[in-house]
């Protein structure tokens, strides 16, 4: 049976009282929460569709579900209906609760951050966002397609996450949110803030007349009694409403964080909500878990030591010691300065070489083992900015590695390799230009057929050929290109280890061509491949956030001196007038004043006040 420390022990027993589970990082939160909903579950009168629990990422979900389950089978044995409770991120909740019992959008797909991009710049004047002003306009009137609307898109989501005041938005501003609300609804998608922005106006809304909030809410006063949110901290205004309108009924709601953690305030998370939870909650009980099982004393002490400069009154009161069984010296963690990039990316690579085979216990009482180089990571404020010295200098030493997300991905010689197969398709380069591509990247596996290949190229780009669109799906092409020329990971050329990176960078590739499918799926072939290529020069998917410099931000002024209020968006022409209402639109089409605190359907997207999110009004980039 698990051994819990005092404080451990505390939070998993308290069921009842709004808790509040202050975890210092490495203190087996995610242990102490599965033992307390495990606890929850064995109580009398108590089914599993009662509970809910939100993690930032659906791999933490994984986790916290895989230890729940353990936990129940071991303890209970088998539980009936398991099945039924949400272990999950905000936004997958909220989709399932809009496209289960909201008719209206039953048949909405869910878009990724890449997928909104190539809506927005498919249809950049119906998105609004080559209507958008900037200032100063002398420079750049109206923001651009393909260069701005990854911009653009942030700048939507912040009109619908935080509080705005609707004084401080100009015209030119409002009409482009109207369009690419419009857009949206039309097309029938969600972004990743409409789905819990939509879910919001269902749990608020008081209206006794319409049968969709009547159902949503009805399932939430029945089925909802405990709410679990991890990564409190980390929470914007708009998931804390969502918060607030699931525990309105009365569930009970427990919060999970550290504020020293604090990393997603670029995506407008607020410190504050977790600093200051038990004075907006009666009768919290605040439990604080401050061992650290996870760093060696050196860590604990260095991370105490920077975050107790936090000005008194700016973070909740903890002592975090290491309760780690690994040594530590002193000179395990260094402070270091270089003369250059060059010489810091050097000493990091001497710094890896050395380590490797290093004797490492994993636990107490295990053998120890040789550290490998999957035990090394590197961090970076910026990978797109500041990683190019050490990526040159692993390249040149033969040391293997992984940029994680989609950045750098395609200045891999094996995606540059991959990108030729299009370019190749649209007729940008010869088969030759393609073959010299593929053995640069060192991609040729032994006995591979490039005559087929290249014919599967040269039939997929016969557009002419009157079959039905579906015949030029962008990833059958991709897949039947790898078969024909026989290679799979184990016939990979090259040093061992290679075919597993090699893959892991195809499989993200394939990745990539879903998500432009998913918008262009139904696109003339001529068109769509075209678009691909170029979409791929000129607009490469990464996981960087962009920021705009002070010379040309978009007309957007935020101000925390008014209190919020609410935008209507623009006329949705495919739905009914009450789905009209519901989701902001307005027969008419026009955008219109801001409603009362006190009006019967305060349901439009909440505009937000942007002071923190902004970031001082550089949140766009007109600069190409």
């Amino acid at each position: 049976m698990t051994s819990y420390t005092p404080a451990q022990q505390e939070a998993i027993d308290c069921l009842d009282e709004p808790l509040q589970i202050i975890a210092c990082a490495g203190s087996g939160k995610t242990q102490v929460i599965s033992q307390r909903i495990a606890k929850l579950l064995a109580q009398p009168g108590v089914e599993p569709r009662n509970i809910i629990a939100f993690t930032f990422t659906e791999k933490a979900a994984a986790e916290l579900k895989d230890r729940v389950l353990g936990i129940v089978a071991k303890e209970q044995g088998e539980v009936i209906g398991l099945a039924e409770m949400y272990i999950g991120t905000m936004h997958g909740y909220c989709l399932d609760l809009l496209q289960r019992l909201v008719p209206e959008t039953f048949k909405f797909s869910a878009l990724t951050d890449i997928t909104t991009r190539l809506l927005v710049d498919r249809n950049s004047k119906q998105s609004g966002l080559t209507n958008c002003p900037t200032l100063p306009p002398a420079q750049q009137k109206t923001l651009r397609r393909y260069t701005n609307s990854p911009l653009f898109v942030q700048a939507m989501n912040v009109l619908r996450e935080d509080t705005v005041d609707e004084a401080q938005v100009p015209d030119g501003v409002r009409q482009s949110f109207a369009s690419y609300m419009g857009l949206l609804y039309n097309k029938r998608h969600f972004d990743f803030t409409e789905m819990i922005n939509l879910a919001v106006q269902y749990l608020e809304d008081d209206s006794d007349d319409d049968p969709d909030v009547k159902a949503v809410q009805d399932h939430i006063r029945d089925d909802i009694r405990y709410l679990v949110v991890d990564e409190y901290q980390d929470v914007n205004p708009v998931q804390e409403r969502l918060i607030q309108g699931l525990i309105r009924h009365g569930a009970n709601l427990c919060v999970v964080g550290d504020d020293d953690q604090t990393i997603y305030q670029w995506r407008g998370s607020q410190v504050s909500n977790i600093v200051t939870f038990a004075n907006r909650y009666d009768g919290v009980r605040q439990v604080t878990l401050a061992d650290n099982f996870r760093s060696s004393k050196g860590v604990v002490e260095l991370g105490r030591s920077i975050a107790e400069r936090i000005p008194f009154g700016g973070r909740l009161p903890k002592r975090m010691v290491s309760a780690e069984n690994q040594t530590w010296e002193r000179g395990d963690l260094l402070a270091l300065e270089f003369g250059d990039s060059a010489a810091e990316a050097a000493w990091i690579c001497d710094r890896i070489e050395e380590m490797r085979g290093m004797p490492f216990q994993d636990a107490p009482g295990a053998e120890p083992r040789g550290l490998s180089w999957s035990d090394c990571s590197v961090l970076f404020r910026s990978v797109s900015r500041d990683a190019d010295p050490l990526v040159e200098e692993l390249k040149k030493r033969g040391i293997p590695y992984v940029v994680k997300g989609l950045n750098r991905l395609f200045e891999s010689p094996e995606i540059q390799a991959v990108v030729g197969i299009f370019r190749f398709m649209v007729r940008q380069i010869t088969d030759a230009d393609l073959l010299r591509l593929w053995r640069t990247a060192n991609l040729l596996p032994d006995g591979h057929d490039w005559a087929a290949a290249i014919d599967v190229l040269e039939r997929g780009r016969d557009f002419d050929s009157g079959e039905r669109f579906g015949v030029y799906n962008i990833q059958r092409v991709y897949l039947e290109f790898l078969e024909k020329l026989r290679l799979r990971e184990e016939t990979v050329p090259g040093h061992e280890g290679r075919a597993e990176l090699v893959f892991y960078q195809l499989g993200k590739f394939s990745q990539v061509i879903s998500d432009f499918e998913e918008i262009y799926f139904n696109t003339a072939p001529t068109t769509k491949y075209e678009s691909f290529v170029g979409w791929l020069e000129h607009q490469r998917p990464t996981t960087t956030r962009s920021r705009m410099p002070m010379s040309a931000t978009p007309l957007l002024t935020p101000s925390r001196s008014r209190p919020c209020t609410r935008l209507r968006a623009c006329n949705g022409p495919s739905f009914s007038s009450r789905a009209c209402a519901r989701i902001g639109f307005r027969p008419s089409g026009t955008v219109g004043s801001a409603c009362s605190t006190s009006s019967r359907r305060q349901r439009s997207r909440t505009l937000t006040d942007t002071a923190e999110q902004l970031r001082t009004r550089r949140a766009y980039s007109t600069s190409r």
